[in-house]
């Protein structure tokens, strides 16, 4: 799997998401049109390390390409546009042409032959889907000219309108799409939090298990800044049935390790920058040190959940004070981690 990257939650989650082929394994059982599904071998299904989006393009959204072979052994690719914006896209369906288009030139360049592509679009925005993701839906022609207008069939994969139940077989699927819609919610329910821990209660693989749990509790974490919520970790322990005395996954204590170590690193850079500008007034040597001192503390503050003295109150103090307040709360720190 990708690594996790909280400087953007959503993308990174959804990626990690489907990245795994037995989820989107699980997408094509509900999806796909029987037809369809019928006479293609799932178990072919294996994903192609290929990108057809732009820069901006992928700032938008992402995509993941997958082949698989029909019972005949005739190849197929399966397109997935992950439209993970809160609002829908009027050009899709020409976007989707392009897109197809690429995958075509890059069958080519490679020596291959056309191949059909099934381009599904994966959404979980606010409203319902309405957008046709066809041309000639979209396309006014008429009966006349509508074969002069490009055509294919897209199929439409709303996670926000998709429940749990419909995905008995894969409860980290499932939960990993509930917790989806949850964040696009205005604040975190408790019951809701418990639900999504609770899907994955049962399960035995151990190690795929952790990785979502990993995962879930840092994606919640990150966009609900939710270690400032004082039930999170109850909602936690309730849904995963652990006792109040019991230790938590290690994973969610390693979260919380990296949450600081980033609380502080990003705090040393603040300062870093603070400081340039305050190296310009004081002199660059003072200014420097002072303004990295001064983003530690800072930092610390906020990790230990007291109140965060402002920069002006700070720069008043020498830097022989700071270093002193710094290194005061970076030992309070290491003992309530001990």
């Amino acid at each position: 799997m990708n690594p996790f990257h909280p400087t953007n939650p959503h993308d990174h989650f959804v990626r990690r998401t489907f990245s795994v082929v037995e989820h989107t394994r699980f997408l094509l059982k509900t999806h796909l049109p029987s037809q369809i599904l019928n006479r293609l071998r799932l178990e072919t299904l294996k994903p192609a390390q290929e990108t057809f989006l732009g820069a901006n393009e992928h700032e938008k959204r992402l995509d993941l390409l997958f082949s698989a072979r029909f019972h005949d052994d005739t190849p197929v690719f399966i397109y997935l546009l992950l439209e993970h914006k809160s609002y829908i896209d009027r050009q899709i369906a020409l976007q989707l042409l392009g897109y197809i288009l690429k995958i075509q030139e890059w069958l080519q360049r490679n020596g291959q032959r056309p191949s059909v592509v099934i381009p599904i679009v994966i959404y979980h925005g606010d409203k319902p889907w309405d957008e046709p993701t066809s041309l000639r839906q979209k396309i006014n022609a008429g009966e006349h000219l509508a074969g002069f207008v490009p055509d294919m069939q897209v199929i439409l994969a709303d996670l926000s309108r998709l429940s749990a139940e419909s995905l008995p077989e894969a409860p980290e699927l499932a939960a990993r799409i509930r917790t989806l819609q949850l964040v696009r919610r205005s604040e975190l329910q408790f019951e809701s939090v418990v639900s999504i821990f609770r899907l994955l209660r049962a399960w035995q693989e151990f190690h795929s298990q952790n990785d979502a749990l990993k995962d879930i509790i840092q994606y919640l974490s990150t966009v609900f800044d939710a270690h400032r919520v004082h039930w999170f970790e109850q909602a936690i322990r309730t849904g995963l049935q652990i006792d109040q005395g019991a230790q938590m996954p290690t994973c969610y204590d390693a979260l919380i390790e990296r949450g600081i170590e980033k609380g502080i690193r990003q705090g040393l850079e603040q300062g870093l920058e603070q400081g340039l500008e305050q190296g310009r007034e004081e002199g660059l040597e003072l200014g420097l040190e002072k303004g990295v001192v001064i983003g530690s503390i800072r930092t610390l503050q906020k990790v230990l959940r007291q109140p965060v003295a402002s920069q002006e109150e700070l720069r008043l103090l020498s830097v022989a004070e700071l270093q002193l307040n710094a290194q005061q709360l970076q030992t309070l720190l290491e003992d309530r981690s001990v």
